[in-house]
């Protein structure tokens, strides 16, 4: 329900002028933040500049939004104060809700603090074994203390401390809630948020809150411990659709009324509100509830705060930029709820059906030529492992040589080929490869573009793995007009060989259905990483390469690009220079 309750409360806060931009928090932080920020900065677009993104108030919540929510209601207390006016605000799916957010935020601003807020020594209850406060700095060296602090007009007050060895003093907050579980996740959000205030303030600022924020969260000094009490012994909240009305009692039972005001048009979806308590015996005309906009409001002025949004919200992009690969992913998650792979156990299938697993390979059997990979043992000159990724380097130079039929042999061998075997069922073997692959299934192939191996003509060829031979597929396609279907036609052009990375899709989706487009992928990433490592060890240079025309290449090795499909490429070429230094290149 509250992915529904999203883009209602976004379009609140830009209906008064304003914007909504997730903000990042650390992982360990359980929770949501959003910043508010001017209109022209709410669009997520591409920015090479890393211009300043003002912040211009902070919310954090358990979803977004609870964020955004917050965000319409700090975006409506704005406009009130640019007009003149002073008020709480409250913005809620419910009109009654919004009034009790209202109210709570001017209880918690209207708790009396003598003197200045370091010498406040603040008498407060613990609330042991708090899983909500737990859970929001887990795994850290930071804690967040939870405190009953007493009451404000008969409503409790809830408080929160929040400490991390990094940061000069305590945060405090503060909030107002019938409901004292509630109260007490909303003061740990309203800590987390003093903790992401201070994480975005600039140099001239200090990890206090900056003006705006004042009022809006009440602070509070040391705390003086008086007793415990355990989180599970926390008062159940009031009856749905009571709190309101429960909360005006309250009031009223310390000669205070709250004035209501709708700022929100009828039927925006969320109700926003302002309120001011005032003692009960104010003119009668000036304390009455009332509905209607705003007064008109100069335009949106960028107060400064000191706050910044991170750097890295300027190298994003426009959701629909990526709106497939999310529904990819989404698509392709395993779920324990419902069962979306069929049970398979390769004990339980007949031989037939284990031996074609061991058949993950095509065949061009009637190949015009093929060269048989076959090698005398291990090379002679293999660099150690450490050595191999201290050197690797995609941008080293090549030499623009060629490569050897057994450089070939071994780098083909020692990535993809047959290393032993294993048995399925207790009756069939199957083979095992140099490199992972999702159940065994291998459902990448490998095919080599030759341009100058010692030994090989030129062409198009397969690596069959059964037999690690190389056959032949084509030789009709010249390297200057493959290479001129890439990214990087220079580069290229330097290279020895190309090897063609061509998913299998139907060789695992039987198996992993939308999941296996997944693997597939995975599949070819440790395949890669083997072609790469493999030729660095033996001094060769291995310049992966996703810059190339997919359809181009489809066609070049005869796959259709649905149920098989050219993923990747690897440059390969011999290394210019001395082999045991690495070069300052990507």
């Amino acid at each position: 329900m509250t992915d529904l309750l999203t883009p209602p409360a976004e379009a609140a806060v830009t209906g008064q002028g304003y914007g909504v931009r997730a903000l990042p928090l650390p992982l360990y932080v359980r929770a949501h933040a959003a910043a508010l920020v001017p209109l022209g900065h709410v669009a997520e677009r591409l920015d090479l500049t890393a211009a300043d993104i003002p912040v211009l108030d902070v919310a954090v919540a358990a979803d977004e939004a609870g964020a955004a929510l917050r965000l319409a209601a700090s975006a409506a207390r704005s406009r009130l104060a640019r007009a003149g006016e002073s008020a709480d605000t409250g913005a809620a799916a419910d009109h009654d809700e919004a009034v009790a957010q209202a109210i709570y935020a001017g209880l918690a601003r209207r708790r009396p603090h003598p003197g200045t807020i370091e010498d406040v020594r603040t008498e407060g209850i613990r609330i042991a074994d708090c899983e909500p406060a737990r859970a929001a700095l887990r795994g850290t060296g930071g804690r967040i203390d939870c405190y009953l602090l007493g009451e404000s007009a008969s409503v409790p007050v809830i408080g929160a401390v929040l400490r991390l060895p990094r940061l000069g003093r305590p945060l405090h907050a503060q909030v107002c809630d019938l409901d004292l579980r509630r109260g007490v996740r909303r003061a740990v959000h309203a800590v987390l948020r003093r903790l992401t205030l201070a994480t975005l303030a600039g140099p001239e600022t200090d990890t206090a809150p900056p003006p705006h924020d004042i009022g809006t969260i009440a602070d509070f000094g040391d705390i003086v411990e008086t007793g415990v009490i355990a989180h599970a012994d926390l008062a159940a909240g009031p009856a749905p659709g009571t709190e309101a009305a429960l909360l005006r009692a309250a009031l009223a039972g310390h000669g205070l009324r709250a004035r209501v005001r709708t700022l929100s048009p009828a039927g925006a979806g969320i109700t926003v509100v302002a309120c001011r308590i005032a003692p009960a015996d104010v003119d009668a005309g000036d304390a009455a509830d009332a509905d209607g906009p705003v007064p008109p409001a100069p335009a949106v002025v960028v107060v400064p705060t000191g706050l910044r949004a991170p750097r890295q919200l300027s190298l994003t992009y426009r959701p629909a930029d990526v709106r497939l690969s999310r529904i990819f992913h989404e698509n392709s998650k395993m779920r324990t709820g419902f069962g979306t792979l069929p049970a398979v156990d390769v004990n339980d299938m007949a031989p037939a059906a284990r031996r074609l697993i061991g058949q993950a390979y095509r065949d061009f059997r009637d190949a015009a030529r093929s060269y048989d990979l076959g090698t005398d043992g291990r090379p002679a000159d293999l660099a150690p492992l450490d050595q191999c990724v201290r050197r690797r380097r995609s941008w080293a130079p090549m030499g623009g040589g060629a490569l050897s039929r057994d450089q070939l042999a071994h780098l083909l061998g020692l990535s993809y080929g047959t290393t032993g075997s294993g048995l399925a069922g207790g009756d069939v073997r199957l083979p095992l490869r140099a490199t992972p692959s999702a159940g065994g299934l291998y459902s990448c192939d490998l095919f080599l573009l030759v341009n100058r191996v010692t030994g090989i003509e030129p062409g198009l060829y397969y690596l069959q793995p059964g037999r690690q031979v190389l056959q032949l597929v084509r030789a009709d396609r010249t390297w200057a007009e493959v290479t001129a279907q890439t990214g990087y036609r220079d580069r290229a052009d330097q290279a020895a060989a190309m090897v063609i990375y061509t998913g299998a899709f139907r060789r695992n989706q039987w198996k992993y259905r939308e999941r296996g487009y997944r693997t597939v992928l995975l599949d070819c990433g440790h395949l890669a990483q083997s072609v790469v490592l493999t030729a660095t060890a033996l001094g060769l240079v291995a310049h992966p390469m996703i810059a190339f025309i997919d359809d181009y290449f489809n066609d070049l090795v005869g796959v259709d690009g649905v149920d098989d499909a050219v993923l990747y490429l690897t440059l390969l070429g011999p290394r210019s220079g001395p082999r045991s230094q690495p070069e300052e290149t990507a």
